[in-house]
């Protein structure tokens, strides 16, 4: 089992985690780059590939119907359509694509896999993308659940 879990920054100056899960052996690192990120991945050659990153813009209002569906669990996820989050989509947008050519590419939210598997909250670029390839493992395994039209992926105890 190989898994890749990216807590995707929106500008590529800012540090983007990356964790790597094969079998039982776990590390995470920075990156920055979409080329970093697309060679790291590519070095892999995983599995599964969760990424904390809006895949979309919503067609209209400020959430897709999937952060609606979060909400209405009691989770926050920020609207894509936040000015802060516009740079974030738009990344999203060019490497995702790129990342699907070869790979099984999944959209999480780390912050409804932390709740949902009751750990410790922590906001760190490296434990997002832990919490993001933790949830890779479990789409992998069969145990996820995914929520609205847009499918983010959330553990499925």
């Amino acid at each position: 089992m190989k898994i890749i879990g990216i807590d995707l920054a929106g500008k590529d100056k800012n540090p983007t985690g990356f964790c790597i899960m094969i079998d039982k052996e776990t590390k995470v690192m920075l990156l920055h780059s979409n080329e970093e990120i697309l060679k790291a991945v590519e070095e892999i050659g995983p599995d599964v590939v969760a990424v904390d990153a809006p895949f979309s813009f919503p067609e209209d209002g400020y959430y897709r119907d999937s952060d609606q569906k979060l909400q209405e669990e009691g989770f926050k996820p920020l609207s894509p359509r936040f000015p802060g989050m516009r740079p974030l989509v738009e990344r999203a947008l060019k490497l995702v694509p790129e990342l699907r050519k070869n790979y099984r590419v999944i959209e999480v939210f780390p912050r409804a896999t932390e709740k949902i598997l009751g750990l410790e909250e922590k906001k760190t670029h490296e434990y997002d993308a832990l919490l993001c390839a933790l949830t890779g493992k479990y789409y992998f395994q069969g145990k996820f659940r995914a929520i609205g039209k847009e499918e983010i992926m959330v553990p499925s105890l």
